[in-house]
């Protein structure tokens, strides 16, 4: 059986290609000793040989243990659903190449035991994201990281609760899906802390007024309500700001909108925009809407680094001369990027883009599942599974640092790091600023400002 594998597209689109074979060699497992469960767990515990420890989510793999008649292998299944293609594709790509990695080295590693890994692609969409968990689920598994946005969570949290499914995001946000003692865990934090994040920038920046305009749906939804409520908290005006649907194709109706509540503001206004990729279209229309060019723009993480925004020339010009547009992304503890190099190049390569710290939620989530299920065993009921992940995700050290699990089994907090359209030779995303929280993750941090590269003259 191949290590990953594609499944049909569930509810619609079209088959993805299989992936590609890994570059590189890795060394496998040192000699055998004891029963499998006991060396799986060994190997899991230990960095690998060049240094890469495992890594975090929102991503994505489901995965069951089975042994096969007439034979001594332990067969892990992991399973992943990924927006590969429609909204949310940036962060389903680099998750994919996360877990493509994660299950090589991995195989590479373990003696008597094969993950495999099953994509199904889910477009971002809520209904397919329901149909892939159910075709998975169906066969057996036990453990399912991802799916990546918070409304395909929502779409799936009662089916894993009575199925007793763990369920892992590395990309979903919405503090309204925080439920104790349920099947889903998440991997980065919620819009609580990146809402405080995001304005504690903006009042940094000295801005007085905020009209909010976001992407209707669970996890955009969340943010503009945490933002809107630590703003209120630190005297900030938010506006009624405006919504618009997933389907929307015409921005017109939503930029007049805040182009009216940025003009009755006045001046020192930002305008805060939670979406996904069509952000690169609403900063386009954007700049033929008059006075919209008089506020400072930020994004939130949907749009962070999306390759759809620089590739964009008008919405490039317009997030020139509106502040860079800075977005707020996870950021990798202090010190990972040099200690794990190695990994990210062959991960950064094979996704052709730059994975960020949600999409190396894939590499810590594997990493951590399959250590769950085999200390759980094939039997487990929900609650086992529940404390088994529990217990295997508590202060373990992965590449996005080190996870601690709230009551609701969500990371509690992490650092950020805020990425800004910057234009050097070419528009690139760059690295522009700083969040570091602090004692409490919802209150007030330490915001550190760089802005884009100098460009030479």
């Amino acid at each position: 059986m191949p290590s990953v594998r594609v499944l049909e597209t569930v509810g619609g689109g079209n088959p993805l290609p299989e992936a590609e074979p890994l570059p590189g060699n890795y060394q496998g497992m040192a000699q055998r000793r004891g029963g499998i469960e006991s060396r799986i767990l060994r190997v899991l515990r230990r960095p690998l040989a060049d240094g890469a420890v495992v890594a975090l989510a929102s991503v994505f793999a489901l995965g069951t243990l089975s042994a096969p008649a007439q034979s001594s292998r332990t067969d892990i299944r992991v399973g992943a659903l990924l927006s590969i293609t429609g909204a949310g594709s940036s962060l389903g790509n680099t998750s994919r190449a996360a877990l493509e990695v994660a299950v090589k080295r991995l195989n590479h590693q373990l003696k008597n035991a094969h993950v495999t890994l099953d994509i199904v692609d889910t477009g971002q969409d809520p209904d397919r994201a329901k149909a892939g968990f159910d075709k998975l689920a169906g066969e057996g598994v036990k453990l399912i990281i991802g799916p990546q946005s918070s409304s395909e969570v929502a779409a799936i949290m009662d089916a894993a609760n009575q199925r007793g499914v763990l369920v892992v995001s590395q990309g979903s946000t919405a503090s309204s899906l925080g439920i104790p003692n349920d099947m889903i865990f998440r991997f980065v934090p919620t819009d609580h802390v990146e809402g405080r994040a995001t304005v504690d920038l903006i009042k940094n920046d000295g801005k007085k007024t905020i009209v909010p305009l976001w992407r209707n749906d669970r996890g955009n939804q969340g943010l503009a309500d945490s933002v809107r409520a630590a703003a209120t908290a630190e005297g900030i005006t938010v506006t009624d700001g405006f919504s618009y649907a997933p389907n929307t194709t015409d921005f017109g109706a939503a930029l007049q909108a805040v182009a009216q509540q940025v003009a009755k503001a006045g001046g020192d206004t930002a305008v805060y925009l939670a979406g996904f990729e069509e952000v690169a279209d609403v900063l386009a229309a954007a700049g033929s809407v008059q006075g919209l060019d008089q506020a400072t723009w930020y994004g939130g993480d949907g749009s962070a680094q999306a390759k759809q925004l620089v590739d964009d020339a008008q919405a490039v010009a317009f997030a020139e001369k509106t502040g860079s547009f800075p977005s707020p992304l996870v950021a990798l503890p202090k010190g990972a990027e040099n200690r794990h190099h190695a990994l990210l190049k062959q991960i950064t390569r094979r996704a052709k883009a730059t994975v960020d710290a949600f999409g190396l939620a894939a590499y810590d989530a594997v990493r951590v599942g399959v250590r769950a299920l085999v200390a759980a065993g094939a039997n487990a009921d929900a609650a086992a599974l529940r404390s088994a992940f529990t217990n295997a995700a508590d202060d373990y050290k992965g590449i996005t640092g080190k996870i601690e699990l709230d009551q609701n089994g969500d990371r509690a907090s992490a650092p950020y790091a805020f990425w800004s359209i910057c234009f050097k030779k070419s528009p690139a995303w760059h690295r522009t600023g700083t969040w570091t929280p602090g004692a409490d993750p919802t209150g007030p941090g330490r915001t550190t400002v760089t802005g884009c590269p100098k460009t030479k003259t």
